[in-house]
């Protein structure tokens, strides 16, 4: 111990008697070099320069203490010289800076760049000022003999009862009211279908959105007679009237009726996402006085203080008052208000949002545990540097506050270069997007790099700067001054300890990449299952468009049901046509129509609802989709109007209403609402079950309607071919012309193609968790690699010793080897555990999805283990090669 006294007494004398530069620490000599640099560029030469930085500490005799004395410095100031310092600490180790920087630019990029998109299209989708306080309301059912699948679910207001809440809530700045209608567009080029918004005047209150060009409509253009205005979304004015600022004024038709254009909104205005025109909702008496039907949606702004469930709470006490005092059409009703920015994103959305986030966060771990393994090799070359400033009296919370900064610099550069990757990728994710699905998602075009994006970006970049620098840094400063100090000690290749903690990140590594590779293969192949449910259909034989058919002038079944049997003839007669059919949904993943029904002589119990999902088709839809018949009949040919109505069900529908008993010849009515009169419709055949809703795993029960018996207003039309759908595409268009020229055709596309666009949110996070495997994959194989590295460079030495000693090339190379197979193999099994409890909720979230797909988590399996014996042949060939006389010489 005495030696090791006069060791460090003779080391203190020694510095303190050289010149300035070689005396002082390099932490100290930074500050004498920047305050010389100030007096240089203030006019002194270099020699007085430097004097005078020396005299401000005390001259050379005091500058240690004078410096001491400076630590009271302001606190940015001498963060500023912290960082400094760290700056040129980074740039004298250029390799590990750059190797640092890529790493985080890409972990910082890819998170930035889901929560830029999560902040735009989750977060903050709507530019309304004071979004908090907007609610929307709707009606809910908790009830009666009647119901259904609505039974307990929120359904749509009917207008009397929205005015009785205007005049008796006290919660409320204002309460509008809406209704949305498909219209045809004719006078400005093409005929086509467009998305109205019928509103009461105080919507744009609500909203706070003011017109860009023009005005809003006033309450007294909300009248029968006085609501010929109209208001055009941005995106509407921009695509049909090529952003025409002479647009006020001009007329346009409107399902044969003349609207004159008062107002284009802003683009920011995206409530709701799919409107491209609002229209004055000037409701008549009968509307007004009307508590039966269900048709409008209701949205409000909460006065201050006042909070949604405060709303709801005063809302169910009107409905309660409504329902004692009309009882015929209120009784079971009850009222459900919630924030606007819950009913926008829904149920799924937002959770994919967070998984895609969660795996972006998983990547982020696997950039800082391949960073703190670089940060233990770099902490054992600076360990003599450490131990000198340690002898010199700096303290361990003076060391540690160094080492960190040097960290957080690091990650504040890898988030600028995370920036520019989030750019990137959103710039990829926008053009990627088709333009057809992304009006129907709110906030898409508010997606970019903003001061919110900007702020996780750093903050991100600081947490990441710790988590990875934390232990390497408290590592560092546990040394043994002696050993650092004695040139060619074995304690400088680090300890013991060191090495296990660089094997615990390497291990670390490889689980969260298993991990993140289990998850994306079975979200791909549960995406790539999805894709391919419609093979059977022949989706890319397959042109599907949609027609809306203006009441206007088709008022009655009569004419409508004639429109479509003269349609369909047409385009049967068409060169290359297999079928021509129509239909009001598809088998594309999206929701269909979930109706009530009553069975005739067969009374619903209180409490007790049946509901199925309702098609209107036409007669040769099932043998156009190979769908079979199990018993029955299929819709004949030639029905018409004037028949009984007939009706098909699924054999899922049988199951469940009419378990062990034959359907055909039961009389079945839909739209059981109270109030509301449907005609009985006659079972006359049973079919195989469709999942219409994919991300649903249960087949709902179906009800198929004859299309020529109770003709649609609207309908999807399917056109089967021999050849390339699309070619007969302008055949299909002058074929319909010619009955109609005023009737739009809409979306016309391939079934597959309609099919992608359909599922492409889910597209985008499968591609996202892709993304993610292959990035925290790649960086696992460059974990292990440079574990093993230098593992063989630390132990070279004992490498040489054992050759020297008669051990061969082969037994090197295993022995390196069996380590890099023994950390695979505990990252794999620790990857493929936690993989395995995760599965279940991938399986959750998309339909076709086996949590513990054996092919999968076996290919996997053999996939990393063996990149990751891979990328240790290198070091491994490396050690076989190492000359046992020179690594024993350097010793």
């Amino acid at each position: 111990m005495n030696q090791i006294r006069t060791l460090l007494s003779r080391l203190a004398s020694l510095f303190r008697s050289r010149k300035l530069d070689a005396a002082l620490d390099e932490e100290f000599r930074s500050h004498i070099d920047l305050a010389t640099e100030e007096n240089i560029h203030g006019g002194m030469s270099r020699q007085q320069a430097r004097t005078a930085a020396l005299r401000s500490f005390g001259g050379v005799t005091q500058t240690r203490e004078a410096y001491r004395n400076q630590r009271g410095l302001p606190i940015l100031e001498v963060l500023a010289r912290d960082l400094a310092f760290a700056w040129r600490q980074l740039w004298k180790s250029p390799g590990f800076t750059l190797t640092c920087f890529l790493t985080l630019a890409l972990g910082i990029g890819v998170n930035t760049a889901i929560f830029s998109m999560m902040d735009a299209i989750i977060l903050h989708p709507l530019a309304v000022p004071g979004l908090d306080r907007v609610v929307t309301i709707a009606e809910r059912q908790t009830g009666g003999i009647q119901g259904g699948a609505g039974a307990s679910e929120d359904k749509q207001v009917s207008f009397a009862n929205y005015t009785s809440w205007q005049q008796q809530s006290q919660s409320f700045d204002n309460l509008a009211i809406r209704s949305y209608v498909t219209l045809s567009l004719t006078g400005a080029g093409d005929a086509a279908r467009v998305q109205a918004d019928y509103t009461s005047a105080n919507f744009f209150a609500v909203l706070k959105a003011i017109p860009f060009l023009g005005r809003a409509y006033s309450a007294s253009e909300c009248l029968p007679g006085h609501d010929d205005v109209a208001l055009l979304s941005f995106g509407f004015w921009k695509k049909h009237f090529a952003s025409d600022p002479a647009i006020l004024g001009r007329r346009i038709l409107l399902d044969g009726r003349a609207y004159t254009v008062i107002g284009v909104m802003p683009r920011a205005a995206q409530y709701p996402s799919v409107a491209e025109i609002f229209l004055p909702l000037a409701p008549s008496q009968a509307q007004l006085a009307n508590r039966v039907n269900h048709d409008y949606m209701v949205i409000g702004r909460l006065k201050p203080g006042v909070t949604a469930p405060d709303a709801q709470a005063e809302l169910k006490l009107i409905a309660a008052r409504l329902a004692n005092q009309f009882p015929a059409s209120n009784a079971g009703w009850s009222v459900n208000a919630q924030p606007l920015l819950d009913s926008i994103n829904g149920d799924l959305t937002p959770m994919y949002f967070r998984l895609t986030l969660i795996a972006a966060a998983f990547v982020l771990l696997v950039v800082c545990a391949n960073i703190a393994n670089l940060q233990f090799v770099r902490a054992i070359s600076r360990s003599p540097e450490i131990a000198v400033r340690a002898a010199l009296g700096a303290g361990r919370g003076r060391l540690l506050r160094l080492l960190l900064t040097e960290n957080i610099l690091l990650g504040l550069l890898g988030a600028a270069g995370g920036v520019l990757i989030a750019q990137l990728c959103l710039h990829f994710c926008i053009v990627a997007m088709p333009d057809s699905v992304a009006r129907y998602v709110a906030g898409w075009s508010n997606i970019s790099l903003n001061g919110r994006a900007l702020a996780f970006s750093i903050g991100i970049a600081v947490a990441a700067g710790l988590v990875s620098g934390i232990l390497p840094a408290f590592k560092a400063l546990r040394f043994n001054l002696v050993d650092q100090l004695k040139a060619g000690s074995r304690s400088a290749s680090g300890s013991r300890s060191a090495h296990r903690l660089r094997d615990i990140f390497a291990v670390a590594q490889i689980a969260l990449s298993v991990l993140l590779v289990v998850g994306a293969a079975l979200m791909c192949k549960g995406m790539w299952a999805m894709l391919h449910m419609a093979d059977e259909f022949q989706p890319k034989q397959t042109l599907t468009f949609n027609i809306y058919l203006p009441p206007a002038r088709y008022a009655n079944d009569t004419s409508t049901a004639a429109w479509y049997n003269a349609s369909l003839e047409r385009l049967r007669a068409l060169p290359g046509v297999q079928h021509a059919e129509i239909t009001t949904i598809l088998p594309d993943g999206q929701d269909g129509w979930m109706d009530d029904f009553q069975i005739e002589n067969h009374p619903l119990q209180p409490g007790k609802f049946q509901s199925a999902t309702r098609l209107t088709v036409s007669s040769g839809y099932f043998s156009a989709l190979h769908i079979p018949i199990l018993s029955g009949t299929a819709f004949p040919a030639g029905s018409s109007h004037g028949d009984a109505p007939t009706a098909v069900v699924s054999r899922k529908f049988q199951q469940k209403y009419f378990p062990g008993q034959d359907p055909i010849g039961h009389r079945i009515r839909m739209s059981a609402e109270a109030g509301h009169v449907a005609p009985w419709v006659r079972i006359v055949g049973v079919s195989d079950d469709v999942n219409y809703l994919w991300v649903d795993r249960s087949t709902e029960p179906a009800v198929y309607l004859n299309a020529a018996q109770m003709p649609p207003s609207e309908a999807t039309y399917m056109v089967v071919t021999t050849g390339d759908p699309l070619a007969i595409a302008p055949a299909v268009r002058a074929a319909l012309a010619s009955l109609d020229p005023t009737v739009p055709l809409d979306a016309v596309e391939t079934y597959q193609q309609s099919l992608d666009q359909d599922l492409a949110g889910l597209l985008y996070v499968a591609a996202w968790l892709t993304v993610d495997a292959f990035i925290g994959l790649l960086l696992a194989a460059i974990g292990i690699f440079g574990v093993m590295a230098n593992s063989v460079a630390e132990r070279s030495r004992e490498i040489g010793l054992r050759m020297a000693l008669g051990a061969s090339r082969r037994d090197m190379l295993g022995m390196v080897l069996r380590r890099a197979a023994l950390l695979t193999g505990i990252g794999v099994a620790s990857g493929i555990f936690l993989a395995a409890a995760m599965a279940r909720l991938s399986a959750s979230l998309l339909y076709g999805v086996n949590p513990y797909d054996p092919a999968i988590f076996a290919s996997i399996t053999v996939a990393v283990t063996a990149i990751a014996l891979l990328v240790s042949c290198g070091p491994a060939r490396r050690a076989a090669s190492i000359d046992p006389m020179r690594a024993l010489r350097t010793e």
